[in-house]
């Protein structure tokens, strides 16, 4: 079978991506029929920005990819709480575009209403006061940040609540096995697209790759979510925060397509997480509300609360940009790779993916 009559099977027939997205037995008939014997399978572990990127690009290209994420649905740090009427932005609050790269699917985004523009009052907050933030094009995705992991997604075949601990290379291909050692699966190609700290034990057969995640060290944070009966007494609608046990603000009423709801999200600073990490995730809401109230007074009643603990939320080490040992077939990207933000994870899950399809093209 040529490389375009299986590309053009893959684009006239995908995979169906609903939850829960595991394989079903059709699913599994389907791929045995447009991915012969000989042709490459890629496995992506990891379903944020990085890993999917990483694999629209792959299966563009004819291969047979799967992503493997322990979540519930994509996004990693890129996602969106839901409570009720309540949604928050609790990871990633925003991205800008810098890379020309990145542009062609910003624009398809905008024009399919996925994501927009992000038009409201940003300031920077110090002890010395409060000074308007640099100007940039922020963009959010319209329902929340999921709306650019879940259009990332699309068509793509993703298998949820597999949590892979074990990368094993066995006659010349790739064994994963999950956290209950189970095989997951065989594979010609693995790239893996986690933080930092969970990628290091899955590159035990490639050591130069593991000791170069080893050294990249990513901070935590705690993330609490309000939803205010009134708005509180704060001016701007997002705040940088520097000098402080806080280190973001946002209130995501200002974002577009969003309820109007006094929802804010509350990033704590790495120290001050540290420092708070064994806290009950119940009691943390009112101690963030207390970082609150000693800058900026008495907030209102507060209708909703919840708190969310990253551990691994910002990189903070030296970025080793994406790697890739060609010898053996195994890849490693995200946005730590190349110094963070969303933007970073999406260029390297191109760049990863690149270096995949140079090897088995």
């Amino acid at each position: 079978m040529s490389k375009n009559k299986l590309r053009h099977m893959l684009n006239k027939f995908p995979p169906n991506n609903k939850q829960p997205f595991s394989e079903t037995p059709n699913e599994s008939r389907y791929w045995q029929q447009v991915c012969p014997l000989g042709v490459t399978q890629v496995a992506i572990i990891g379903a944020g920005p990085a890993g999917l990127m990483a694999a629209r690009k792959i299966r563009e290209h004819g291969f047979r990819v799967t992503v493997l994420d322990k979540g519930r649905r994509p996004g990693g740090r890129t996602n969106t709480r839901e409570h009720g009427p309540f949604r928050f932005d609790h990871g990633a609050q925003f991205f800008t575009v810098r890379d020309d790269r990145i542009r062609p699917f910003l624009n398809d985004w905008l024009k399919a209403g996925t994501v927009a523009l992000w038009r409201g009052r940003f300031v920077r907050l110090s002890s010395n006061g409060s000074e308007p933030a640099h100007a940039a094009d922020r963009y959010v995705g319209t329902r929340g940040m999921i709306s650019i992991p879940s259009a990332l997604a699309e068509h793509l075949h993703v298998r949820f609540g597999v949590c892979v601990e074990r990368v094993e290379r066995v006659g010349g291909r790739w064994r994963l096995r999950d956290d209950a050692g189970e095989d997951v699966g065989r594979f010609d190609q693995v790239v893996v697209a986690v933080p930092a700290a969970q990628a290091a034990p899955l590159l035990a057969a490639a050591p130069d790759l593991r000791i170069m995640a080893e050294k990249v060290a990513m901070a935590p944070a705690w993330a609490g979510m309000f939803a205010f009966e009134e708005r509180p007494p704060m001016d701007f609608d997002a705040a940088f925060v520097a000098d402080s046990d806080i280190s973001w603000i946002a209130r995501d009423a200002s974002k577009p397509g969003r309820a109007p709801i006094e929802s804010w999200v509350v990033h704590a600073s790495p120290e001050w997480t540290r420092r708070q990490w064994d806290t009950d995730r119940s009691e943390m809401p009112r101690r963030i509300i207390s970082l609150l109230e000693a800058r900026f007074g008495p907030m209102p009643l507060v209708r909703f609360e919840r708190a969310h603990r990253w551990g691994y939320a910002l990189t903070s080490g030296v970025a080793p940009g994406v790697l890739y040992d060609a010898a053996i077939g195994i890849g490693v990207a995200g946005d730590w790779c190349v110094g963070g933000r969303v933007e970073g994870a999406l260029v390297s899950g191109l760049e990863i993916a690149d270096l995949v399809l140079k090897e088995i093209r």
